[in-house]
């Protein structure tokens, strides 16, 4: 039984973090100190919310109107495992299911197996570590440093939107607590 450790989920889907209705994943833990990081609480590798791998992956097979999986951190690659576990699981019943990944690590950089067997299933990767005074406002990456890679194609006819397109932002209010999802605009 695989268990991935997050820090929150957004699952009634988000227009805010790639192209269609998203199911977003932030999972716990980070090796980066990044600079005004968007989501320093995060940072400290500690369990959190451990949750079964199945469990994440029934949840999205149940929801019909999510077209894909945004998933940020923390450190994604931290829980390859744990993520390509998820998103096999989702593909066997849902194979045009898409996959975006956000990363502090360089593509380069990402070359344990482990990594190697997650890198297999996302379909756009933005890597590297976000750096506020390059934050030009526009498009999915966060800063300008910061790579789009399509690993493949199907969410290429997006690539002008996710790399310059106008930012969106929800706020999901669950009772006590406010989620702000997006890409901060350019202070």
């Amino acid at each position: 039984m695989a268990y991935i450790n997050l820090l929150n989920i957004c699952r009634t889907g988000t227009k805010a973090l790639g192209p269609g209705l998203r199911y977003v994943l932030w999972v716990q833990g980070c090796p980066f100190s990044c600079p005004s990081c968007l989501t320093p609480e995060g940072r400290e590798i500690h369990a959190k919310l451990m949750t079964q791998t199945e469990i994440i992956a029934q949840d999205i097979i149940n929801n019909p109107v999510i077209d894909g999986i945004t998933i940020s951190g923390g450190e994604p690659f931290l829980q390859a495992s744990s993520l390509t576990d998820i998103v096999n699981r989702v593909r066997i019943v849902r194979p045009d299911f898409n996959v975006i990944v956000f990363t502090g690590y360089k593509i380069e950089q990402l070359n344990w197996p482990d990594a190697q067997n997650f890198l297999a299933v996302i379909d756009t990767l933005i890597d590297g570590p976000y750096v506020q005074n390059m934050n030009n406002g526009r498009g999915l990456r966060g800063s300008l440093n910061q790579r789009i890679i399509f690993l493949t194609n199907r969410l290429l006819k997006f690539k002008e939107e996710m790399e310059n397109g106008k930012r969106k932002q929800d706020i999901d209010i669950r009772g006590e607590e406010t989620l702000f999802i997006g890409i901060p605009n350019k202070k």
